[in-house]
């Protein structure tokens, strides 16, 4: 019998993880810099205390985010025996896409993350940070883990996604204080900054162009939609990994409230990716079985195109 799930402290998850001789760590499906950085960190901290750790995700991640996090060997297939299991940065247990069941079976379970979703571990660390690399970040200390240079990068780069550079309004204080530590410990800010958000494929960038050039506005343009589909990724030879960077062109619109990019995932599969400007957008994202944060929220919608669109449409128009 699965036993009752409980809140767990930052000292709870060192002890847990402390007393665990395998473990394996779950990044969310559709890898961002956050699940990454989190899990390749606490990773290396566990190999460095005589752990055996592995990584598990379901999706291809991102080239420049594995070099940024030290090249972690990522499994999309499960093997072996583990005393735990850890979701990273996963509000709810269907993020762990092709995992989610094996996860919800195994014996030991436990949750770190920051979007502040329901509990489905038997063990959860939730707490509202920017990003969950702030947490681990703290797990890591209270685990007397010696936070190297490459540990400390792959923190940075959970930080610095999960802020878009410290623009965001999430990049507090605590935020900066976290950065700034990381720094000092030899995190390579001038490295994460130039390859995440800098740099960029001639292929992006007409990916971009075309998104661009069909933009849709509604409500007095306080709701502004930008779409990519399965021809657009088989033209310029991307993926739907190849999208994050589209969504804040959206809500950067000066009249913008609500910024929306949808990708086609599969045939009438669509991932939306929402953002809000002093307005949440959790909610809308909830009403389709998603979520995520009050200014940042994401959802997998069914249905044609246009009927996706005309659902968003007629959501947001009831809040805004």
């Amino acid at each position: 019998m699965k036993s009752i799930k409980k809140t767990a402290t930052v000292n709870d998850v060192a002890s847990l993880l402390l007393n665990a001789d395998k473990i394996a760590f779950f990044a969310h499906t559709n890898p961002d810099g956050d699940t990454v950085g989190a899990t390749s960190a606490l990773r290396m901290g566990m190999l460095q205390l005589g752990k055996h750790a592995d990584i598990y995700c379901d999706c291809a991640i991102d080239a420049k985010i594995l070099q940024l996090t030290d090249n972690p060997p990522v499994n999309k297939t499960f093997d072996g025996n583990y005393d735990l299991f850890v979701a990273v940065d996963c509000g709810d247990i269907f993020r762990l896409g092709e995992f989610a069941k094996l996860y919800g079976a195994h014996k030991r379970t436990l949750t770190i993350d920051h979007h502040g979703g329901e509990y489905y571990s038997d063990f959860n660390c939730v707490i509202e940070y920017a990003s969950t690399c702030q947490i681990v970040y703290e797990i890591l200390l209270a685990a007397k883990v010696n936070i190297t240079a490459n540990i400390a990068t792959a923190l940075y780069v959970g930080l610095c996604t999960d802020t878009a550079n410290f623009l965001n309004a999430n990049a507090d204080s605590y935020g900066f204080e976290i950065a700034s530590k990381l720094c000092a410990l030899g995190a390579n800010n001038t490295e994460v900054a130039q390859l995440l958000f800098k740099d960029t494929s001639l292929a992006k960038t007409k990916l971009l162009a075309r998104t661009l050039s069909r933009m849709r506005t509604y409500y007095d343009d306080r709701l502004v939609i930008l779409y990519v589909t399965q021809s657009d990724f088989a033209e310029f030879g991307l993926t739907i990994n190849d999208t994050s960077f589209i969504v804040p062109y959206a809500i950067n619109i000066d009249t913008a409230k609500v910024g929306v990019c949808i990708s086609e995932y599969a045939r009438d599969v669509y991932k939306v990716s929402m953002r809000g400007k002093n307005f949440s957008v959790r909610e809308i994202c909830g009403y389709f079985g998603g979520g995520g944060h009050k200014l940042a929220a994401g959802c997998m919608i069914n249905g044609m195109l246009e009927e996706v669109i005309d659902k968003i449409v007629r959501v947001v128009g009831f809040q805004l």
